[in-house]
């Protein structure tokens, strides 16, 4: 097992696969590297739905991710490379658990690595109402945690360059 994570079993993982679901150590400054390194590259995908440079926008740094108070869990593969990340923190609303971000890998997409991360949250909230923010032209993530059971309740703008988003929430058992 790496140094700074915990492994669990992967939900859903196909046939053949040997991915596994890991708790993420973020404070570990290798770990928050590993997992900046795949946020930056979904930021990259995000960026050009949005119309907009990946370079402006984007100032996450591994020091950020080591003193966020969220809670991570990564999906690794066979070869221990960190292919999805999620991380869980307080929302803004009483009550709520936020998906304050979900990742995967480029070339590890379509494989159900998303819907394994978010099932593990779900586990690992114990029934409370899951919510997420994501930008409202950003179809491929609307129409997952739609399909997952999360219903739009809120939209509005976000700075910088006033990006629509849509807040989504899933009741929780």
């Amino acid at each position: 097992m790496n140094a700074g994570v915990e492994s669990l079993p992967a939900a859903a993982a196909r046939p053949g696969a040997t991915r596994r679901i890991e708790v993420l150590d973020h404070r570990d400054p290798a770990v928050a590297a590993r997992i900046l390194a795949v946020l930056r590259l979904a930021h990259v995908q995000e960026a050009a739905l949005l119309g907009g440079d990946a370079s402006e926008r984007f100032t996450r740094t591994v020091a950020d991710i080591q003193s966020g108070d969220q809670f991570h869990v990564g999906m690794l593969d066979g070869d221990d490379a960190l292919v999805g990340a999620l991380a869980l923190g307080a929302d803004d609303e009483p009550g709520q658990i936020c998906i304050a971000s979900l990742v995967v890998h480029p070339d590890h997409q379509r494989r159900g690595i998303a819907r394994s991360l978010i099932d593990e949250a779900r586990r690992r909230v114990d029934g409370a109402v899951l919510s997420v923010v994501t930008a409202a032209v950003n179809t491929p993530a609307v129409n997952l945690y739609e399909s997952l059971g999360f219903v739009a309740y809120r939209r509005g703008t976000m700075e910088p360059g006033a990006v629509r988003v849509v807040k989504l929430r899933q009741p929780g058992d």
